[in-house]
């Protein structure tokens, strides 16, 4: 009898952990991968910009920001190429174009006491972006930076929906966004590029209890931050500061075309803030930059550690 009743409370401590982590947001969204005088750009030209990303977490976050129940650990290691593009043509108004390109390749090692699962796959979801921005003076050791980019991310990537986290988000992502770098007197810099996150339906998400549903995932803002100083008594062209990055989720999920909150009495918006150092470095038109980010204030996803390394290689 004990034996039925632990097994029935386990059952159903599973269900709810797995619907209060909502965590449905595509996994392959820029969380701090760029931000360091991000809207300063190159000369015209093809690049290889490579993320290599590192990211652990023992703490599952529920709509509360409680940690769940029991031990839940993840880490995750990405690496994404892109390759971006910039135009010798010129427009009016001194604005540039260009697009870019990139496709991470993911793999997920989870361990947790209440079941959560993550598939072995390993290949994301591609996001293609045209971009257009200027360089417009503003006063003396001032200059004002800026481009827009509408980002779209194809499903293209593996989904399984027997597992709890996946590489590929399994429906289409429309990410629309405005990055500014002001470069200021005694070389400062601050960055800043701003996303509003559009989803359309998974058809294909299941719930613990083996019932297949279509899932939308509601519209997100997040935005990644910098405030950079260079360390002129080493080299002018290295960089030391602040990074970080925030999301809060606008509105509820919709599973079914009812809201997530209706269904299983808990919401589904997702929130996570993450601040930590960085250091960035040019040479010789490349680009080094290394970011450490601890996140705080999460609901509804795992708050952790990420580490970023980024390499800018101009063909």
């Amino acid at each position: 009898m004990a034996k039925k009743i632990f097994l029935i409370v386990f059952l159903s401590l599973l269900f709810f952990t797995t619907s209060a982590l909502a965590y449905h947001q595509n996994p392959n969204l820029n969380w701090g991968n760029t931000n360091i005088i991000d809207a300063m750009m190159p000369p015209p030209g093809f690049y290889l910009s490579n993320y290599i990303v590192w990211y652990h977490s023992d703490e599952f976050k529920d709509d509360n920001g409680d940690n769940l129940p029991m031990d839940n650990e993840l880490n995750v290691l990405v690496y994404c190429p892109q390759l971006i593009w910039i135009s010798k043509a010129k427009l009016p108004a001194n604005l540039r174009f260009g697009v870019q390109a990139l496709l991470p390749i993911q793999n997920y090692d989870i361990n947790s006491d209440l079941g959560l699962t993550a598939a072995n796959n390993t290949i994301g979801d591609l996001c293609v972006g045209p971009f257009i921005g200027s360089a417009i003076p503003l006063a003396k050791d001032f200059v004002f930076h800026w481009f827009f980019e509408f980002d779209t991310y194809f499903p293209i990537g593996e989904y399984d929906k027997e597992y709890t986290l996946n590489p590929s988000a399994n429906f289409w992502t429309f990410e629309p966004f405005l990055s500014i770098t002001l470069q200021m007197p005694y070389g400062f810099t601050f960055s800043t590029r701003q996303h509003l996150t559009f989803n359309t339906t998974n058809d294909d998400f299941m719930t613990p209890d083996g019932r297949t549903h279509d899932l939308e995932p509601g519209m997100l803002y997040h935005f990644n931050y910098s405030l950079m100083k260079t360390l002129d008594f080493i080299s002018p062209m290295l960089r030391f500061g602040v990074v970080g990055y925030y999301g809060k989720q606008i509105d509820e999920d919709q599973i079914d075309d009812k809201d997530w909150d209706s269904v299983f009495g808990t919401s589904s918006e997702e929130e996570v803030f993450a601040i930590g150092p960085a250091l960035h470095y040019i040479h010789k038109g490349m680009v080094f930059s290394l970011k450490t980010y601890f996140e705080s204030s999460t609901e509804n996803r795992p708050e952790g550690e990420r580490v970023v390394l980024r390499i800018i290689l101009p063909f």
